[in-house]
């Protein structure tokens, strides 16, 4: 049966935002992009950790008995990590996980908490919609999207208010004891800038029981989007290596 690939999109965003990796691996991989709770065509929803998870596993459940491995980005990687133990062991052949080796804990939180309570601050004052169709587009392209995969992802829908909603959803979860009872591969990918995932990394490596690393130089958090060809390349390398 075909190993299936479940790529977990990054706060914000939308399943339409992994267009650039999809297309490289959908010629050898069934590949599935869902909406998080909160996100694309579930904005009316609130996200929930436990919300993302029940999405991860019914994708997982419409791919039949098929091999899976789930590839996340930021929010989406840290979906991943709770997610694990809730699929069949014999299933879940291993995880990609970008942009996501940083505590939601202590001081480690605290810049997050700033930007959630930035952005409930600007949506108490400014109208989201105006906001989002403003900034994102043109944000998206210097992510690395081109013109067509920002508006898509554009069309989908993109929620920024639904960020200290997450910030909320993944405080004091913990995630290296997560990541310790994963008996599947693990590959972590940061870009060398992403100096908050970069400081965690080592501790992260160290909780999983069996864990590689991949850095992107000259990139910051965000690596499927900044770096699409490169992510998507790592993702099947390593699908090819776990489901052999």
């Amino acid at each position: 049966m075909q190993p299936t690939i479940i790529l977990i999109h990054g706060a914000t965003l939308n399943g339409a935002s992994w267009a650039p990796v999809r297309r490289r691996l959908e010629s050898s991989w069934r590949v599935l992009a869902p909406d998080l709770p909160g996100h694309g065509s579930r904005r009316g929803e609130a996200f929930t950790l436990q919300g993302a998870v029940d999405t991860v596993v019914s994708a997982a459940r419409s791919a039949g008995g098929a091999p899976l491995v789930l590839a996340g980005d930021s929010l989406g990687a840290y979906t991943a990590q709770a997610a694990a133990a809730s699929l069949p062991r014999e299933q879940l052949k291993g995880l990609v996980l970008g942009g996501a080796s940083q505590e939601f804990r202590g001081p480690q939180l605290w810049p997050h908490q700033l930007k959630a309570l930035m952005f409930r601050l600007i949506f108490a004052l400014k109208d989201e919609r105006r906001m989002v169709d403003a900034k994102m587009p043109g944000a998206l392209r210097d992510l690395g999207l081109d013109e067509e995969d920002a508006r898509a992802t554009m069309d989908a829908g993109v929620s920024m208010t639904v960020f200290p909603q997450a910030v909320k959803e993944l405080r004091g979860f913990d995630f290296k004891s997560a990541l310790a009872a994963i008996e599947q591969p693990t590959l972590f990918v940061n870009g060398d800038q992403d100096s908050f995932h970069v400081r965690g990394e080592a501790a992260y490596v160290a909780a999983a029981r069996d864990a590689t690393v991949h850095r992107f130089a000259d990139c910051d958090h965000g690596v499927s989007l900044r770096r699409a060809a490169g992510y998507a390349d790592l993702v099947d390398g390593f699908t090819r290596r776990v489901c052999a």
